[in-house]
């Protein structure tokens, strides 16, 4: 092959790779901040329990995320925004999302949503 060949198929091999790394990296989901708090504390029901998690906003993620080691369990808890219909979960306006176990098989988990400001209170089913 020519010096040339070898060039173009090198910069293209490049290009290809970044392009698949950006989409494959790209953030779903755009946050913003909520009457520009800097925390909001979620109440996640477990059972009898109620856990309060405070859900510190990550500029980096867009999202409020907190978690909390209380009876033995991670509570994780994140608040989103969603500018558009369609995108993770399906509606326009603030998700508030709860588990007491990540990604485990025993793991219980919620899922609140409302339009215009963010839930504060979810139950684990």
């Amino acid at each position: 092959m020519k010096k040339h060949t070898k060039i173009v198929i090198c910069v293209l091999a490049i290009f290809i790779v970044g392009m698949t790394l950006s989409v494959a990296f790209a953030e779903p989901v755009n946050a913003k901040k909520y009457k520009n708090k800097k925390y909001i504390t979620v109440k996640v029901k477990d059972g009898k329990k109620t856990i309060k998690v405070k859900c510190k906003y990550k500029k980096s993620y867009k999202q409020y995320l907190g978690s909390k080691k209380k009876n033995s369990k991670r509570y994780d808890v994140y608040v989103c925004y969603e500018h558009k219909n369609g995108m993770q979960n399906g509606k326009k306006g603030w998700w508030t999302v709860g588990t007491n176990g990540g990604m485990s098989d025993w793991a219980k988990f919620g899922t609140a949503h409302n339009k215009y400001h963010p839930v504060t209170k979810i139950k684990l089913r």
